[in-house]
């Protein structure tokens, strides 16, 4: 009696889940979504071939340490690394001294508590910390930002399809707004403070190109 209750149950939802999209289907052929302007003028990441691509591709100690420096350099001003620690830079050639080194220079201070009064205070990293955070919370990333929280970097090319080549073709993608755009979209028009950018999933960037960024 059970198994023929159940069966009758998980019939009127299969019932139900059929009719939802007979129902969808037809509104969508009878009215049709409008076209956006993130749908239509949105671009997939740029075909890019890098050296560390496929089973037999691989990294060299001078491009790794390049990056490094980048984002020592412009991104970290903004960027947390929050999953990666500053003894991992060993996995990108650098010795336990000049790890010791970077972590000691870092301008970030790493978070900590003064043992004698218990109060809140900061201290030079040491390899096994964590890279600190840019911004104390996302409140404060954000008014730094155009309300704009600038994601963590630790896993990015992990957590964006085709990553690689994503982040290439966002670095590289800012331009100017196409006058087709504008045309078909005329309240769309980049705001004050934002940059366009097709490869970003609604074409405006808080982030200034990387070029200007460094300046």
């Amino acid at each position: 009696m059970v198994r023929i209750g159940a069966f009758l149950v998980g019939l009127f939802f299969a019932g139900w889940l059929l009719v939802s999209f007979l129902m969808g289907a037809v509104a969508y052929v009878s009215e049709p979504p409008q076209p956006t302007v993130e749908h239509e003028f949105h671009e997939l990441p740029k075909h890019v071939s890098f050296s560390f691509d496929g089973p037999l591709g691989g990294y060299d100690r001078q491009q790794l340490q390049r990056g490094f420096q980048v984002y020592k350099e412009v991104c970290s001003a903004c960027h947390s690394l929050k999953f990666v620690a500053f003894r991992d830079l060993e996995a990108l050639g650098y010795n336990e001294a000049e790890v010791k080194a970077i972590a000691k220079q870092w301008a970030i201070k790493t978070p900590s508590v003064d043992p004698a009064t218990g109060e809140a205070s900061t201290r030079d990293p040491m390899p096994a910390d964590y890279f600190p955070k840019p911004f104390a919370n996302n409140v404060a990333a954000a008014a730094a930002n155009n309300n704009a929280i600038p994601p963590d970097l630790s896993l990015m090319t992990k957590a964006r399809h085709h990553g690689s080549a994503y982040v290439y073709s966002l670095l590289t993608g800012y331009q100017a707004q196409p006058a087709a755009l504008l045309k078909e979209f005329p309240d769309s028009k980049t705001p004050e403070g934002l940059h366009y950018n097709p490869y970003f999933a609604n074409l405006n960037l808080a982030m200034a190109p990387p070029l200007t960024a460094s300046r």
